[in-house]
């Protein structure tokens, strides 16, 4: 499929995309600016450190992700939710299938997130190899304070924030903004995915867990362009992120226990984990291939319904 030809089918039409870019960039600093100022004033006034660490992610969430990617739907175009692609409801089918593919894909992404945790720098990086490690280990201790409490209370506000509002909004800022704006350009569609996985990745700060979010990334990225409903990556992201609140709640660990399923394949000596990554990984692969499959079929039965475009800004 040329270039062009995949362009024609994204659904909407750009109008400005530097305005686009350029209102998106703005509003990013702004609320950046504004979140800098107001959390640290909420962290001091809010005296239960738990409760003030939640209230300024829910901000933080909101300012530096859901408004940004509002601003720029607006500024791009006169159908900002097509923009967004959160104007349809997803197919439940396709979200079970690429819930699947996360599931599959599991002790692959431990052994990759344990190789990465594990990569050293050169000696004489050693210094930046210490200030990466205290950065990781100031976000763990505070994501640890955020979704403290073993009450079923503190899982459910730990689901909402980590895994809902996480998820949402940003899926909202990284894929339905800033990928959306960037394939409208004459970029090749697969180096925006690409391109906004990477920055997707950069945003949360870690080094040593880097890899594994950057692939997550580009699976949301593919999520998006296969089924054009941000609403389905939207799902996956919040189903991952809830594993993870899960099983630290559980367990007091992001890890889990040494039998659970979140640590199939995370240990790079043992042979059997490494198996175990190694199946885990061609069954994603032909689950991966399956859904594509899949959303191809389903697109091509509503394509009468759904053939129109956006209208111009």
């Amino acid at each position: 499929m040329t270039k062009r030809s995949c362009k024609k089918q994204l659904g909407y039409k750009v109008a400005n995309t530097g305005l686009a870019m350029m209102m998106f960039g703005c509003a990013f600093v702004f609320c950046l600016i504004l979140a800098s100022v107001l959390m640290p004033l909420l962290m001091k006034i809010i005296h239960r450190q738990e409760a003030a660490l939640r209230i300024v992610t829910v901000m933080q969430d909101i300012l530096l992700f859901v408004i940004p990617a509002i601003a720029a739907s607006f500024a791009a175009t006169r159908l900002p939710a097509r923009l967004l692609a959160i104007d349809r409801r997803p197919d439940a089918t396709v979200i079970c299938g690429a819930l699947g593919v996360l599931l599959l894909s599991v002790p692959a992404m431990n052994f990759i997130i344990e190789w990465n945790r594990q990569i050293h720098l050169p000696q004489s990086m050693a210094s930046i190899e210490q200030f990466f490690r205290q950065m990781e280990q100031s976000a763990s201790d505070a994501t640890a304070l955020l979704m403290g409490g073993s009450s079923v209370g503190s899982l459910i506000m730990s689901l909402l924030i980590v895994a809902v509002l996480a998820g949402f909004s940003e899926e909202l800022f990284f894929r339905g903004a800033l990928q959306r704006i960037l394939m409208s350009t004459s970029i090749n569609t697969h180096v925006c995915i690409w391109m906004v996985a990477v920055i997707f990745s950069a945003f949360h700060f870690q080094f040593f867990g880097f890899v594994p979010r950057l692939l997550l990334g580009a699976y949301f990225g593919y999520l998006l362009w296969w089924t054009r409903n941000l609403w389905v990556p939207v799902c996956v992201h919040i189903f991952n992120n809830a594993l993870v609140v899960i099983f630290t709640w559980k367990t007091g660990s992001p890890e889990g226990d040494a039998d659970s399923l979140a640590s199939y394949g995370s240990d790079l000596s043992d042979g059997g984990h490494i198996a175990v990554a190694a199946v885990s990984v061609i069954l994603s692969a032909i689950a991966l291939r399956l859904l594509d499959l899949l959303i191809k079929k389903k697109q091509h039965l509503a394509a009468p319904a759904h053939g129109s475009t956006d209208q111009t800004a």
